[in-house]
């Protein structure tokens, strides 16, 4: 095992260098040569992001290294009663333990209004390319992927070289399905059936309310399959990019904080420290009016319109 494990260490290197120029020459094709991204309009943001999060991971591992995943999962394994076996077969079960732990970090994200704040920034540029993938709230970085990718699946058995392998394939993996829709276009055959693919994640960054809050995973497709939350691109209609309030998308305080302004506003103005606590953890569009827009009422409204036009 660790033979294999030195294996998959060379490999991860030489892919994670393949990830990245892969990543500059999209940026080049869609920039200089294509001219159908403008700097301004789909990088200024990614570019922010990028410098902030990884000036405040800098400093933050100094102060504390627990932060890292590697650090967490190694307090996680520490603690946890058991470990995966060493055979092959562990390595599917980490890789599934994992994933898991990414749904539910993912669907979080999503459906907690707090933690929402910290993934919007995420899905606020009006497009997608690889860039996209670096696009995260600091406190996402540091806080959440830590917990949720390190803490909870070392806690689940998963030994820390195993956690480290597929955390770099999710990585990996995870910035090639921002890939530009304009630098690749079609569909990838046969691991639509079983794996996430660009398609996937384009409707996972729609704001159609077809598309919202589906597609959590970031390697396969099981425990979307599983839990119900599949949803393939269709060709009948196209993805709209970004999140459903007005995002000033070359402004970082705007795009990494508006969705923490927001919910301070609904927080001070809710009557009741009952209401205003359950604006934390409600889904983003919750009110205490009764008057909601979550995505469910939304989903559910779409869908009686489709039913009377059938």
């Amino acid at each position: 095992m660790e033979e294999f494990a030195q294996s998959a260490d060379t490999f991860l290197s030489y892919a994670a260098i393949g990830l990245l120029i892969f990543v500059i020459l999209e940026f080049v094709y869609l920039v200089f040569i294509s001219k159908k991204a403008p700097f301004r309009e789909h990088f200024l943001q990614p570019f922010k992001a990028v410098g902030v999060g990884g000036l405040a991971a800098v400093l933050a591992l100094q102060i504390t290294p627990l932060v890292g995943i590697a650090a967490i999962g190694a307090l996680g394994a520490s603690l946890s009663p058991f470990a995966l076996p060493d055979a092959w077969y562990s390595w599917l079960l980490a890789l599934l333990i994992f994933e898991f732990w990414y749904w539910v970090m993912h669907w979080l994200g999503h459906k907690v209004r707090l933690l929402w704040c910290t993934h919007a920034p995420h899905h606020a540029p009006p497009t997608i390319n690889m860039m996209v993938g670096a696009t995260h709230h600091f406190l996402e970085v540091l806080v959440v992927f830590p917990i949720f990718l390190g803490l909870m699946p070392a806690l689940c058995g998963v030994p820390v070289y195993m956690l480290l392998v597929v955390k770099a394939l999710d990585g990996i993996w995870g910035f090639m399905l921002h890939v530009s829709p304009d630098v690749v276009k079609r569909r990838y055959g046969v691991l639509e059936y079983f794996m996430q693919t660009p398609s996937y994640h384009r409707a996972h960054h729609a704001k159609n309310v077809r598309y919202m809050d589906t597609n959590y995973n970031s390697i396969t497709l099981f425990w979307d399959w599983l839990l119900g939350t599949i949803e393939p691109l269709r060709d009948d209609e196209p993805v709209r990019y970004g999140i459903t309030r007005p995002v000033q998308a070359d402004s970082y305080w705007d795009v990494q904080f508006g969705e923490f302004r927001n919910l301070w506003r609904d927080v001070k103005e809710a009557p009741g420290l009952v209401n205003k606590v359950l604006y934390l953890f409600m889904p983003p569009g919750w009110s205490h009016t009764g008057e909601h827009q979550t995505v469910g009422v939304q989903k559910q409204a779409l869908m009686a319109r489709e039913a009377e036009v059938c």
